[in-house]
């Protein structure tokens, strides 16, 4: 089946840049964007320097290229630290589209308190890594509901979480969640945080994203080296910008689980609803049946720690309209 739609946009990317170059740079996180049919991304503060100032928010939005639009998320403490709040107000007159300490949870509950309270008052998404995943989830929801404030749940991959998040909904609280191509798949390998999760896990990913208690699809690219990735303590993370759509595609629509408009509104409008931005511009022709094997050489990317190395997936763009 060949369809178009509307551009994706991807709620969560590690860019790499500033200071981590080796990995990837703005520009080739935008052609493998691009290649995987996203025309914007949400780009993570846990570079090197954090993205904590405006001077450093200014500096990722203007690294967008190829056509795709880059929105800077800026960091929730300064330097990722846990202990001071940035200047949240600051940081979105420079161009931030939101705010996340990924990487790191917030652990004070005081601070996050605080710091669901300001990303309200600025009207700045507040992207919550969460570790221990349940337990924090359950956290955050208490205190999103208690306080009316909005707050989003990154990469849920535990049948633990989707119960907490299916419970706080139900209650009223005003959270949205995410989860990753490669926690909706049994089939992909490699070392991440949070890690892969069993098949119950995955079936209960699936059955979240069917039902509404996950709200989108974001990649959580994560791009490092051959050389890091094969040393004695390699680091979490593996790429996913060109791949997603297939993985997707292959978990939820050729499984007959959801409608392709459905799956497709994951990827685009979903996302850009939570970021509180207008879906991206233009239109992508998708071939849901197109046949390809998977071989990370051929990326955009400048990583090459993909977990679905060597596999044959459907679906694929296969036009683009930039509009």
């Amino acid at each position: 089946m060949t369809v178009q739609t509307s551009p994706f946009l991807d709620l969560h990317v590690h860019a790499r840049e500033p200071g981590q170059t080796h990995k990837e740079t703005l520009p080739t996180a935008c052609a493998a964007a691009f290649a995987g049919g996203f025309r914007a991304f949400a780009a993570m503060a846990n570079t090197l320097p954090v993205i904590d100032a405006p001077e450093l928010v200014r500096f990722v939005r203007n690294g967008a290229a190829h056509g795709v639009t880059v929105y800077p998320v800026a960091a929730v403490t300064v330097g990722l630290r846990g202990e001071k709040l940035t200047d949240f107000a600051a940081l979105k007159e420079a161009g931030a589209a939101a705010l996340s300490d990924d990487g790191v949870p917030i652990v004070s509950e005081a601070l996050l308190q605080d710091a669901l309270r300001r990303a309200d008052e600025v009207n700045l998404p507040l992207l919550l890594h969460c570790e221990p995943e349940t337990e924090q989830v359950e956290q955050a929801a208490f205190y999103s509901k208690k306080l009316g404030c909005p707050a989003h749940i990154c990469h849920v991959s535990k049948v633990g979480t989707v119960a907490a998040l299916r419970r706080a909904k139900r209650e009223g609280a005003p959270i949205t969640a995410e989860t990753c191509p490669h926690y909706m798949t049994p089939n992909a390998v490699g070392r991440m945080n949070p890690p892969l999760g069993s098949e119950a896990d995955v079936s209960a990913v699936l059955d979240a994203l069917c039902d509404g208690v996950i709200d989108c699809v974001a990649t959580d690219h994560a791009p490092h080296t051959e050389t890091e990735k094969q040393g004695e303590n390699p680091p979490n993370g593996v790429i996913g910008l060109e791949t997603a759509l297939a993985v997707t595609l292959e978990a939820l629509f050729h499984s007959k689980r959801m409608p392709l408009d459905a799956v497709l509104r994951l990827l685009n409008d979903a996302p850009a609803a939570i970021l509180r931005v207008p879906a991206p511009n233009g239109l992508i022709t998708v071939d849901t049946d197109a046949a390809w094997v998977v071989e990370p050489e051929q990326f955009m990317s400048k990583a090459r720690n993909t977990p679905f190395k060597g596999l044959t997936l459907r679906g694929k763009v296969v036009r683009q309209l930039v509009g």
